[in-house]
Order: C-alpha cells, then sequence, then structure tokens
C-alpha cells in the first residue's frame, strides 16, 4: 500500500511538473532564451545590453576577482552592515558596469557552450501583474561528491512586452 502510495504521488508530481514546464516552453521563453544565446555566442554587447534591465543582480559579480574578493572580506569583517549593503544595494549592477566588468568574465566561449548544451529548464511566473521567466542551466554536472551546480538567468517581461534579464544567479 505505501509503495502504491508513494508512486501515485511520484506520479502526480512528475506530471504536474512536466505540465508546468510544458506550459512554459510553449510560450516565446523559448525564442527569447535562443536569441539571448545567440547574441552571447556572437559576443554582442548592444545586443546583450537590449536584452538587459538598467541593473541585473549578481552576486558573482561581486567577487569574480581577487580584489574584488578582498573588498567583501573587508567590508564583511569591519562593516556591521554588511549584508544590508550587499543586498539592498552593491548586488544590483548597472547594465554599463557589467559589461565593462563582468560579461567577459562570466561569458566565456566555455560557459556560453555549456549553456547551449546543458540541460535547461523553462519556467514562468506571474507575479503581482508582473510576467518573470527562470533560466535554470545545469553548468556543473552531480559528481559522488557534490551535487551539482546550476546557473539561473532570470528576466522580466516590460510594459512593452520585451524580455529584460534581471537576475544572474547560482544554485546551490
Amino acid at each position: 500500500m505505501k509503495i502504491s502510495l508513494s508512486f501515485f504521488l511520484l506520479f502526480t508530481i512528475t506530471s504536474v511538473s512536466c505540465q508546468q514546464e510544458k506550459r512554459a516552453s510553449g510560450d516565446e521563453v523559448p525564442v527569447m532564451w535562443a536569441s539571448f544565446l545567440s547574441d552571447l555566442a556572437a559576443e554582442d554587447k548592444e545586443a546583450f545590453k537590449k536584452a538587459s534591465a538598467e541593473t541585473i543582480r549578481c552576486y558573482d559579480c561581486l567577487e569574480n576577482t581577487p580584489s574584488e574578493v578582498q573588498h567583501m572580506n573587508l567590508l564583511r569583517e569591519n562593516d556591521s552592515l554588511w549584508y544590508s549593503k550587499i543586498y539592498d544595494d552593491l548586488i544590483y549592477i548597472p547594465i554599463d558596469s557589467f559589461i565593462a566588468n563582468d560579461y567577459d568574465i562570466l561569458f566565456n566561449p566555455n560557459f556560453i557552450n555549456i549553456l547551449k548544451e546543458n540541460e535547461t529548464i523553462i519556467s514562468s511566473e506571474e507575479t503581482n501583474g508582473v510576467t518573470y521567466a527562470h533560466i535554470l542551466v545545469t553548468t556543473t554536472l552531480p559528481t559522488a561528491f557534490f551535487e551539482g551546480a546550476q546557473h539561473i538567468f532570470s528576466f522580466v517581461k516590460n510594459e512593452d512586452d520585451v524580455w529584460k534579464l534581471n537576475e544572474i544567479g547560482t544554485i546551490p
């Protein structure tokens, strides 16, 4: 009985998950993502800027060079408000600064290839009248010693019905 119930629950969860993924993949989000990847492969920073919001929420951008790591460590050690400063202010990278300082570090040819080739999960949601799309890409496969990792790219649909990248993150 327990095995049957477990199987039924697993089947139901899988079915609902697949239906949600099919619904998300049936809209314009996969087309937008393919265009985004094409612009990255072409190293078209102007197209990237057009496809992005004015700021990109990107924690990894705060610590992707040794000097940035040192700066963040000093902030954590010497400022009692470090957490608020990071998550209320510093994490939001202006698009021009992102392109100048982070674009080439993050979007190297190897990483772009991973984004194009690896498993991708697309989901979308609407919250308070705002439509979001989240693209999750497995960027580090699991091993016996590591659970693996994904990058998440979040887009928001603006008032002109145009998708804009507004966040890059990692899981875990």
